[in-house]
């Protein structure tokens, strides 16, 4: 959002007149908010907080675009190359929530976009994840504006990476929206 004022402005905006500034925010609303919904969605597309998933392994000889993949080969599912593939996504390092909404400015849930694993072996926490996202983010944007501290000199874009990828710290002005 320090990178992208004008989307914030568009969140706050949408939950404005959508919820309010003092009711409080349910899940019921999820529906309601679908330029908030595309934001977040976007958000989890750059971030990529898992890049890599656990080690797989073919259990049979597999035909996959072309290549032969082996019984027993090690698969490592990769999904920061997805999000950031060009021919998947254009332009896959910006921010534009926009590529998640159709004509009709209604939410698209792109299946690309994979926070949480896919298939049987995903997130089992997945639904309570998506639903505690949804609600402490809106919660957030309903109450605070974030700010940069220096406009003219913002924090960079770098992550620590272990078996998650975090931001480094950096320092944000949270204002209190009246």
């Amino acid at each position: 959002m320090l990178y992208n004022p004008e989307i914030q402005i568009k969140i706050h905006e949408e939950i404005d007149r959508v919820i309010g500034k003092d009711k409080t925010i349910t899940m019921l609303d999820q529906s309601k908010l679908p330029y908030f919904n595309a934001c977040l969605q976007e958000v989890q597309r750059i971030a990529t907080v898992i890049p890599l998933n656990l080690f797989h392994r073919a259990i049979e000889d597999i035909k996959f675009d072309g290549f032969l993949i082996p019984k027993g080969t090690a698969i490592i599912p990769q999904y920061e190359l997805i999000h950031k593939d060009e021919k998947e996504f254009p332009e896959p390092w910006k921010f534009d929530p926009c590529r998640f909404l159709d004509s009709n400015n209604n939410f698209l849930k792109d299946d690309r976009v994979t926070p949480f694993s896919v298939g049987k072996r995903n997130c089992a926490g997945e639904g309570m994840a998506r639903m505690e996202l949804f609600l402490f983010s809106s919660t957030f944007f309903q109450h605070y504006e974030f700010k940069p501290i220096d406009a003219k000199n913002l924090p960079p874009f770098e992550f620590d990476y272990s078996l998650a990828k975090s931001i480094k710290p950096f320092f944000v002005h949270v204002i209190e929206r009246k």
